[in-house]
């Protein structure tokens, strides 16, 4: 969905606002993919502002994928802005300070609204903040209780770490 910013015929000062339907992409997050849906849709808002428009996008997601820790299904709500500037005079603007999202004063809303999303979600997304994870050893699920495993024997190359800290222990 692209929005012509000059189409709107805008003057200094004047708002518009509407709501789209919006698909958006799959997200990758450390190689994991997650489903976003987004059932009302995204709101634009455009404001005419000095020197070009002042372009808003938000929305409401629910956004499907495995929790960082156990890997089990988990569902998020995430609410997510962004803002963006468009000039008028792009001209004078340098390249980089100019936004990705807006081509000759036309909004990719579709790409900046799936960016708002994206920086709106959580480092790492967790079905639950008490999430124990899996055992680095076993795999087994450690919300469900310990797993019993014995673990891995200790490096041997951190022994004389491991003293100096006993040593410590004992000085205390």
């Amino acid at each position: 969905m692209h929005l012509n910013l000059v189409e709107l015929a805008l003057r200094g000062g004047e708002h518009y606002e509407r709501a789209f339907a919006l698909e958006v992409e799959p997200i990758l997050l450390g190689g994991a993919s997650f489903q976003v849906s987004v059932p009302e849709g995204v709101c634009v808002a455009v404001d005419r502002v000095t020197g070009g428009y002042l372009v808003k996008v938000a929305l409401t997601a629910t956004v499907y994928g495995p929790c960082m820790r156990c890997l089990k299904d988990t569902r998020l709500e995430v609410v997510a802005e962004q803002e963006e500037f468009a000039p008028t005079a792009g001209g004078q603007w340098d390249p980089a300070e100019l936004s990705e999202f807006i081509t000759d004063l036309v909004v990719d809303v579709d790409s900046l609204a799936r960016e708002a999303v994206v920086l709106a979600l959580p480092f790492q997304p967790l079905c639950s903040e008490e999430c124990k994870g899996l055992c680095p050893h076993c795999g087994a699920d450690l919300n469900l209780g310990p797993c019993g495993c014995e673990g891995v024997e200790p490096d041997l190359r951190w022994e004389g770490l491991r003293g100096l800290l006993e040593r410590r222990e004992e000085a205390e």
